[in-house]
């Protein structure tokens, strides 16, 4: 996901009341929290994958590292200074926060908890780019294993929900492509077009009831995402 839409559709999502049952854990968890509950350190164990050392070896080409632990420090000194620190929140828990604080304050220590918090929900940003660091590591180790002579390859195929939002159809055919690639003669290109057409139907008639999708819901998205920058 494209980190700034996810950071404004995450605030938006949370930031509104009633608090879905799955997401109840908005009410106990502290969001600037960035250890496990044994004590060890949410940081050590994403920033050696997002290291420049890290994606180098993968043929991934950036300046420097993608987040460096003092601003990863920086980040979290940041949600403490947000989180129950202003007059009448000082007890206050992360969703009372997100509905009292201004929109900017809020999408701050929203962001934040999505970042750096290591012990409940939080720190899927750094997640997601892990992840795709693993996934691009292991692509890399069957290439250059004995399994890569043997005709044997490890594929990943990297959907962006942005392009997914605005083309539903269009993204839903190309997954389908790389699932059922030529070789797979007993799968049509009607067959693929039509199920990708209905995948499309279902998303755009379940978008306007659905309150997980936030997509065109919120005026301030632009300009949030802007901030965030």
């Amino acid at each position: 996901r494209n980190p700034f839409s996810m950071a404004v559709s995450n605030y938006h999502y949370h930031a509104k009341k009633p608090i879905p049952r799955p997401e109840m854990w908005i009410t106990r968890q502290n969001p600037c929290q960035v250890t496990y509950p044994n004590g060890e350190l949410f940081a050590d164990y994403v920033l050696p994958s997002l290291s420049k050392r890290s994606y180098e070896a993968l043929n991934i080409n950036y300046d420097s590292r993608l987040i460096t632990r003092s601003e990863f420090e920086a980040i979290a000194n940041d949600c403490e200074s947000l989180y129950q620190t202003r007059k009448g929140l000082e007890t206050a828990n992360q969703f009372e926060h997100l509905m009292n604080l201004d929109a900017p304050d809020g999408l701050r220590l929203a962001t934040a908890e999505l970042t750096i918090q290591g012990d409940d929900n939080g720190g899927d940003m750094l997640r997601m780019s892990n992840n795709i660091l693993k996934l691009k590591q292991a692509e890399k180790i069957v290439q250059n294993s004995w399994m890569g002579g043997r005709n044997k390859e490890f594929q990943v195929y990297t959907l962006s929900l942005d392009d997914f939002i605005s083309e539903p159809k269009k993204s839903a055919l190309e997954f389908l492509n790389f699932v059922f690639d030529h070789n797979a003669a007993d799968v049509s290109m009607e067959q693929k077009e039509s199920a990708a057409m209905k995948y499309s139907h279902t998303y755009l008639n379940k978008k306007e009831g659905s309150r997980h999708i936030t997509d065109g819901k919120a005026s301030d998205k632009k300009q949030l995402a802007e901030y965030l920058r």
